[in-house]
C-alpha cells in the first residue's frame, strides 16, 4: 500500500479555527490519519474503501478525492475539586498518563524527536529502508519482517545473499578472522602508543615480529582453519535461515491482517 502523509490539520482554540499546520507523520496502516490522530476520526473511510469508491467516479466528480473528516473533540468529564491529598496524588498520576498533545509538539519544520516517542511501523520501515540504502547493505532479519508484514516488497537486493552465498561468505569470514588473530596484539600496541603520544621504536618492532611469528605458528594449523571455516559457514547458514523465517512470517502476518480487515 502506498505510503502517504496524515491528512490531519491542527486546530486552533476552537474546532472551527484550524491553525494551518498539517501533520507530517505517515498515515497509519489502512487509514488516512497517523497513529496519533486516527482516534479523532472514528467515522473516516479507510483507504481500501476509498479506492473501491473512486473506481466508480470520474476525476471531475467532487467526491473523487478522499473526504476530509471533521475531528471529533474529546469532551472532558466534569470534575469536582479534590478534597484530600490522596485525590490530588491520584489526579496527578492520571494527568501524567494522558497522551501528549501532538499539535503542540509539532513545529513548522517538522516533528521534533520528543514528539516521536514511539514511531509507527510505517515510519520504522521507511527508516530501515533508508539506512540500508545509505549503508549500501541488505536488510537485517527484523527489518525484513517489518517490511514484509506491512506489504512492502523485499527484493533480492534487500534480502541479501542466498543460501550458498551465505555459507561461502561465512566460511571466508571465519578464515579471515583466524588469519587476523596474530596481528591483533600488534595493532592494539600501535593504537595504544599513538594514544599516549609515544612510538613503537626498535624494541617494539622486535616484539611485534616475535608476537606475530609465535601466534601464527600456534594458530595457523589445519585443525584451527577447519574449526573457524566451519564455524563461519554455520553462522552464515543461521543468518540466511533467520532472514528467510522473517520473510515468511512477515508475509503470513500481512495476509492474515488483510483478511481480518476485509471480513
Amino acid at each position: 500500500m502506498e505510503t502517504i502523509n496524515c491528512k490531519h490539520v491542527g486546530q486552533g482554540q476552537t474546532a472551527q479555527e484550524p491553525n494551518g499546520k498539517a501533520c507530517r507523520r505517515v498515515a497509519f496502516r489502512n487509514s488516512f490519519y497517523c497513529y496519533a490522530h486516527r482516534h479523532l476520526y472514528p467515522d473516516a473511510e479507510t483507504r481500501r474503501e476509498y479506492e473501491k469508491r473512486r473506481k466508480t467516479l470520474s476525476k471531475e466528480d467532487p467526491d473523487y478525492e478522499p473526504r476530509i473528516m471533521k475531528t471529533t473533540p474529546e469532551e472532558p468529564e466534569p470534575r469536582t475539586g479534590p478534597s484530600s491529598e490522596q485525590e490530588l496524588q491520584s489526579l496527578e498520576k492520571e494527568l501524567q498518563s494522558l497522551p501528549p498533545d501532538w499539535d503542540e509538539l509539532q513545529e513548522e519544520g517538522g516533528w521534533w524527536d520528543s514528539a516521536l516517542v514511539e514511531a509507527t511501523p510505517e515510519e520504522r520501515m521507511k527508516e530501515a529502508l533508508a539506512n540500508a540504502e545509505v549503508a549500501k547493505r541488505s536488510l537485517k532479519a527484523e527489518e525484513i519482517y517489518l517490511v514484509a508484514s506491512l506489504g512492502g516488497e523485499v527484493t533480492d537486493e534487500l534480502f541479501g545473499s542466498d543460501l550458498s552465498s551465505s555459507i561461502v561468505y561465512g566460511g571466508i569470514t571465519g578464515f579471515a578472522a583466524l588469519i587476523a588473530i596474530p596481528f591483533l596484539p600488534v595493532i592494539m600496541m600501535v593504537l595504544l602508543a599513538g594514544a599516549v603520544g609515544g612510538n613503537v621504536g626498535t624494541g617494539g618492532g622486535d616484539f611485534a615480529n616475535d608476537t606475530i611469528s609465535s601466534l601464527s605458528q600456534a594458530l595457523w594449523k589445519i585443525q584451527f582453519f577447519a574449526v573457524f571455516i566451519s564455524g563461519g559457514a554455520l553462522l552464515g547458514f543461521s543468518n540466511y535461515r533467520n532472514r528467510m523465517e522473517a520473510l515468511t512470517k512477515g508475509k503470513a502476518d500481512f495476509i492474515a491482517e488483510g483478511s481480518l480487515m476485509d471480513s
